[in-house]
């Protein structure tokens, strides 16, 4: 069931998760956002392709810049622009990697979507498929009070301008979870405890079947804390 591994999740270092991937005999790997900053320098960014090619590993999705996650900031967008500076630091990392699905936060501004977090989405995402056809997605979220997008309904009027980010997991714990819309990009993690498949209760392995039978082709990524 498990195709790639979210190697950022939980870990002092995304590189002991790309040390665990290879463990798992797994050849992709997803990331946050790597940096405190969302304007890397270009020697930067080439270190974390170095790291992911030592490994072999490809890199399949990539988190934009979010703010301080461990703060508690889920996305900046409620607020601001993403900076331009950080749009050509994710083309970066599409030129060296083919990394083309990217997950992008839309910040704690409430709990509906307000039109300035839908216009910066979607000039976000019509940049990058303007510049190298990559996709923008959003996610639904639990765990935030103050987040706008909980549900795939919620989701909708940004799945007009990018893709659908489904968590399995996210989607669980806020009684929500639906699979008739397309995803783009399919994560899974087991509840209570956020831990491996088999050790909750959730019916993972159905629920991916059905997406599978339904169409979806991509990856099914293991975004669990180790």
């Amino acid at each position: 069931m498990i195709t790639a591994l979210n190697c950022s999740i939980g870990r002092d270092s995304f590189v002991d998760g790309l040390d665990a991937a290879v463990a798992m005999g797994l050849q992709d790997v997803e990331l946050w956002w790597p940096f405190p900053d969302p304007d890397p320098t270009a020697g930067q960014i080439d270190d974390v392709v170095a790291q992911l090619r030592q490994r072999g590993l490809g890199l399949v999705a990539l988190n934009m810049f979010g703010g301080d996650l461990a703060a508690g900031e889920r996305g900046i967008l409620h607020d601001r622009d993403l900076p331009e500076a950080h749009i050509d630091a994710i083309e970066r990392f599409h030129d060296l990697t083919g990394v083309a699905r990217f997950n992008l936060l839309l910040g704690r501004g409430g709990t509906v979507l307000t039109a300035a977090q839908l216009d910066r989405f979607a000039g976000v995402a019509g940049d990058v498929e303007k510049r190298f056809g990559g996709t923008v997605m959003v996610e639904p979220m639990s765990g935030t009070g103050d987040y706008p997008v909980r549900t795939v309904a919620d989701a909708a009027p940004l799945l007009e301008h990018g893709g659908l980010l489904l968590d399995l997991y996210h989607l669980a714990v806020n009684d929500a979870v639906t699979l008739d819309v397309m995803p783009e990009h399919v994560q899974v993690a087991d509840n209570p405890g956020r831990g491996a498949p088999g050790t909750g209760e959730l019916p993972l392995a159905d629920w991916v079947a059905q997406l599978r039978a339904g169409g979806y082709t991509g990856h099914v990524v293991g975004e669990w804390l180790p």
